[in-house]
């Protein structure tokens, strides 16, 4: 019994260490993990993934550019005093075309994104960090198809960026 609670302490200690890293006397463990290069089908998977992510976001901006005319027509009466509109209503649709302007710009941004991750793949470049020129893991590529930095370099560009 007694060496029972002995392994649940040490293995709460363990954790507590892993949580909060080491103590003021410790040094951290610091361990590089390589990713390795991509293989023909990972890239061919990834090719499709990245294909397939340009076909949704065409799709997503089509219905958008759409939609985009009927907010348009219905701001210019508001603005233009068509109709006897008070102002949360001229309020309301000129928040409404703003945000459809936003959303528009980010998968526009997006698809940018899309568009040079797969010139990157033309280019023989695809999968390679942009910063220090290791392989980005395929693990963070599955989640993030167009990811130009590996981890290490992207938490450290988010360091910095946080510091200003």
């Amino acid at each position: 019994m007694a060496s029972r609670t002995a392994k649940s302490a040490k293995a709460k200690t363990e954790l507590r260490r892993t949580r909060l890293g080491p103590s003021r006397g410790q040094k951290a463990a610091k361990t590089k993990v390589k990713a390795r290069s991509l293989s023909k089908r990972e890239l061919a998977e990834f090719r499709r993934l990245l294909e397939d992510e340009r076909t949704r976001l065409l799709e997503e901006l089509e219905a958008m550019e759409e939609h985009t005319p009927e907010v348009e027509d219905q701001v210019g009466m508001d603005i233009g005093g068509g109709y006897d509109e008070d102002l949360a209503d001229v309020a309301s649709s000129t928040f409404e075309r703003e945000k459809g302007l936003a959303l528009e710009s980010s998968v526009q941004q997006m698809l940018a994104q899309v568009e040079e991750a797969l010139g990157r793949m033309e280019e023989g470049t695809y999968g390679i960090c942009q910063r220090c020129g290791d392989p980005i893991d395929v693990a963070r590529l599955r989640v993030l198809p167009f990811a130009t930095l590996c981890i290490r370099c992207k938490e450290l560009e988010e360091k910095t960026n946080g510091a200003r």
